[in-house]
């Protein structure tokens, strides 16, 4: 760890008391990972231990709300899903939670068979949970129609046209299940193992479609039919075939918008991205005809 403060993060740590003690302790700094657009590092003091994120600069373009990611993380905080949270500034991006004790399971790990099973069945509690008041709602429907409509400031390898026949078709007979509490974007590095398995980043977090939830799981990690098979078992086996490939299409849609709004693609590992694009490339409609 470091003493040298990061630049940003002194000035972020200033705006509140808490943080304000921390700077006089002389506290120590260490980078996280984070996303594209975030920084998130580990602040350790005397007094405390934390994770504080930095962001903000890109929220309207992801469609990013932090009031709304402050009361899901509060949400899922209390039920045991989620840190504490130490200070929120909505406005600023600043988020302040208790550092997490623990280890971020790979990829692989949480592609194989034990990873995919303790997932599947944490997540089935966090969909079991009373969903919670004060929590934005989600509409998948309202969540693809943002990212289409903004503008492609470098093209992808996949076009704009098939993104919305993949859709189309996969959409057509939608029917959203019952709403619960879902965190919309559980890939590995948003995962933390201890004494349970935790979640974090809840920026895209609210009330919402379990089966969407799933479906992000299956995209991120790439995920075979027998490992498919093997996450919905072990969250609980509810739903259908047909309903998994479908919401599987529109995540794989949805992931591609993502990359194109954050000119992402050429950032994917080389395997990730050509499965992606390959997945895509399959037309739905002549399989099921």
């Amino acid at each position: 760890m470091s003493a040298v403060l990061p630049e940003g993060l002194a000035s972020a740590l200033a705006s509140f008391a808490a943080g304000r003690d921390a700077l006089a302790a002389g506290a120590e700094v260490a980078p996280l990972g984070g996303g594209g657009t975030n920084h998130s590092y580990r602040v350790r003091f005397s007094g405390g231990d934390w994770a504080v994120r930095l962001a903000g600069a890109a929220d309207a373009a992801f469609g990013i709300n932090r009031v709304a990611e402050r009361q899901v993380h509060a949400a899922a905080a209390a039920a045991g899903f989620a840190p504490a949270i130490v200070h929120a500034a909505p406005a600023s991006g600043l988020l302040v939670t208790q550092f997490l004790a623990g280890s971020m399971p790979d990829r692989e790990e949480l592609r194989a068979p034990a990873g995919l099973r303790a997932l599947g069945e944490r997540l089935r509690e966090l969909h079991a949970l009373p969903v919670p008041r004060g929590v934005r709602r989600l509409d998948v429907h309202a969540v693809l129609a943002h990212y289409l409509e903004q503008p492609v400031r470098a093209a992808g390898p996949v076009s704009r046209e098939v993104i919305g026949a993949r859709l189309r078709w996969s959409l057509a007979t939608y029917r959203g299940g019952a709403p619960v509490l879902c965190h919309n974007d559980l890939h590995w590095r948003n995962v933390v193992r201890g004494e349970r398995w935790w979640f974090v980043d809840w920026e895209y977090g609210g009330v919402g479609d379990p089966l969407f939830e799933l479906a992000a799981i299956v995209g991120y990690h790439d995920l075979d039919p027998a490992a498919r098979a093997l996450l919905l078992e072990a969250h609980g086996g509810s739903f259908r075939p047909l309903e998994v490939e479908q919401m599987c299409r529109a995540f794989d849609c949805l992931h591609a918008l993502w990359l194109d709004a954050a000119q992402g693609w050429e950032a994917l590992e080389p395997e990730r991205r050509e499965a992606l694009v390959a997945r895509l490339a399959v037309d739905p409609a002549e399989r099921h005809r």
